[in-house]
């Protein structure tokens, strides 16, 4: 479909909703006017208004038929009919043709009725079909005057004073003589019928005119505003889509949030406080034994901070090659982002490389916050030369310094958005309290560890919106005792069984008790299922799996890494062992197994990814 189409399409679609809705209001207006009906019926019923014999049975019948009829619509209200296109003119006509009937019966009130129909038909918002219905609406009150005048109640307005016969005043309700009595004014120089048009007609017409000018003035207004706000949607939606393809841009730039391998284990996310971002985080492996680790926050937000974004990182990965020190890499950024910065933009940077033969870990700060270094019950803010902000200047003064990681040790990388994340008292998380969060517990992998900051930031802030990106980063160095293997798998049935022999091969190669290889063949078998079934609910996607042993400790470690829908199947409580399986929650078995063989497990949801670790020692 071509784009103007489309867009036509979408509003045609908006004004049909628009019109469904007023179909909804202009129901139970009509089931108002019905209500209105039955109190006139029975105030006729009851004296209170007068009414000559003869016309008294037909109102009697019209009163309550025109009740039933304007009470239709309330019934339909609820059902898909209040959008169909000629459901208005159902509406309209249905009130128009009672009020038609009781105009002609009852003249003089009947005529009161009028204005509702012209505004009823302006509420659509089309001002064409609320200046058609106008016309038609003062041709037909003309009609139902002259018919009025023959068949409704007799109206001194319409007919006169009367016939005085034989010296009493005769009142006609018969069709015969009134035609008579008209004929004899005729004659008599009396022209009833213009008399009626233009002192009874052409005021109340007038009194209607200025009605509609008035509605339809409001019906002009509101449609041009409706259109208005089509537009305005529209160009939002479009706004959105380029955003959304901007942040998917930016998120393709960024590599994945989790990987692992012999020596390091590194876990990442950035979560943007709009569409898009300034912060940045990368790393890559500059050779067999070094990987780089960077972390960066952009003066500013939204696009023109996440276009800033990914030049710094571009420029970070064509600097960052084997034998540079951090120092040399970020002034070779800096200069690279410096030219042409008309914006005078900036970006504080923090790079370190990691040895991974030996934990050495060099490193270089512009400008950002410190990291946190150590392991469990151990953490600490890295004391650093601050350096020098990129960007803005034509040189930088950053330097190298440099520690050495143990195994087991880490280092966390983070921007400002989470120190200085606030809740709704306007307190900030601080330095203090993200150090604390680290340092309160023992962690089994840094999955866990990344999930607990999550959470307790998200603790603290509560409803508050969020007012900057959140960007972390852990490296965590394993050294040398670790065997290792991956492999990526379509999430369909017929491929658990590769995935269980991945895993059966591994234990094989590595010599895992056969007891051992088993029980984790029936956990995996129960995650690949859970993940395929209720994960992406049989409809694809990609299973990632990784495996690694640690030779010294005799530690395994299977992490799961998938794309569906957020589901952590290990939340789900279990109902122990003598429940019936098929009566088991999704998840309560793969809880049951997991707790029963496996030492330790941690899951977290990041950017769009289901990220599943679980160890265990022999």
């Amino acid at each position: 479909m071509e784009k103007e189409d489309l867009k036509k399409s979408e509003y045609q679609e908006a004004i049909h909703d628009s019109e469904a809705d007023a179909n909804k209001y202009m129901s139970y207006v009509n089931g108002a006017a019905s209500f209105l009906a039955i109190i006139l019926w029975i105030l006729y019923l009851s004296g209170v208004f007068t009414i000559s014999e003869e016309l008294f049975p037909i109102v009697v019948i019209l009163f309550p038929a025109a009740a039933v009829i304007l009470f239709i619509p309330i019934f339909l209200v609820k059902t898909e009919v209040v959008r169909k296109s000629w459901y208005k003119y159902f509406i309209l006509f249905s009130l128009i043709g009672v009020i038609m009937a009781i105009n002609v019966a009852l003249p003089k009130h009947g005529i009161l009725w009028w204005p509702f129909a012209i505004l009823i038909a302006n509420h659509y918002y089309n001002p064409k079909m609320g200046r058609f219905i106008f016309v038609f609406t003062i041709i037909a009150m003309l009609i139902c005057i002259y018919l009025g005048m023959f068949f409704g109640e007799y109206d001194l307005n319409l007919l006169g004073g009367g016939v005085l016969v034989d010296g009493e005043v005769q009142y006609y309700d018969n069709f015969i003589k009134r035609y008579e009595m008209l004929q004899d004014m005729l004659a008599n120089g009396e022209n009833r019928y213009f008399k009626v048009f233009l002192y009874y007609y052409l005021p109340r017409a007038a009194t209607l005119g200025l009605f509609f000018m008035v509605s339809n003035f409001l019906n002009r207004r509101t449609h041009k505003l409706l259109n208005d706000e089509i537009e305005s949607h529209d160009a939002q939606e479009k706004s959105k889509t380029e955003l959304e393809v901007a942040k998917g841009i930016q998120l393709n730039t960024l590599p994945d949030e989790f990987v692992s391998s012999k020596e390091v284990e590194i876990v990442s996310e950035l979560k943007a406080a709009k569409e898009v971002g300034g912060d940045l985080y990368d790393y890559i492996d500059i050779d067999e034994n070094h990987v780089a680790v960077l972390i960066g926050d952009v003066s500013g937000k939204g696009v023109p901070a996440a276009m800033f974004m990914m030049k710094t990182i571009t420029s970070f990965r064509d600097f960052a090659t084997a034998g540079k020190t951090p120092s040399q890499i970020l002034k070779e950024v800096n200069a690279s982002i410096f030219k042409g910065n008309k914006s005078s933009l900036f970006v504080t940077c923090f790079l370190a490389i990691l040895d991974k033969t030996n934990g050495k870990l060099v490193y270089s700060n512009a400008g950002h916050n410190p990291p946190i270094v150590g392991t469990n019950g151990n953490y600490h803010y890295l004391k650093c030369k601050p350096g020098l902000l990129l960007g803005i200047f034509k040189d930088s003064t950053v330097v190298d310094e440099e520690i050495t990681l143990s195994p087991g040790e880490s280092i966390t990388l983070y921007t400002d958005g989470i120190t200085e994340a606030r809740n709704s008292k306007g307190e900030f998380f601080g330095e203090e309290r993200f150090l604390n969060t680290m340092n309160r517990r023992n962690y089994t992998s840094t999955i866990e560890l990344h999930h607990d900051i999550k959470d307790e930031i998200a603790s603290f802030v509560g409803d508050a919106p969020q007012s900057d990106d959140i960007t972390f980063l852990t490296l965590k160095y394993r050294g040398h005792s670790y065997f290792f293997k991956e492999k990526e798998f379509k999430a369909k049935k017929e491929n658990i069984l590769q995935m269980l022999a991945l895993i059966n091969d591994f234990g094989d190669e590595y010599k895992f008790p056969d007891d051992f290889k088993k029980k984790l063949v029936i956990v995996g078998d129960e995650l690949f299922s859970n993940i395929i079934n209720y994960g992406y609910e049989n409809n694809g996607g990609t299973i990632f799996v990784r495996l690694l042993f640690d030779t010294d400790t005799n530690e395994f470690v299977l992490t799961i890494i998938d794309k569906a829908k957020k589901f952590n199947q290990l939340e789900v409580e279990s109902q122990g062992i003598g429940t019936d399986i098929s009566k088991q929650k999704i998840g309560g078995l793969g809880l049951l197994i997991v707790k029963t063989i496996m030492d330790e497990y941690a899951y977290d949801y990041i950017n769009g990814k289901n990220i599943l670790v679980l160890k265990k020692k022999f």
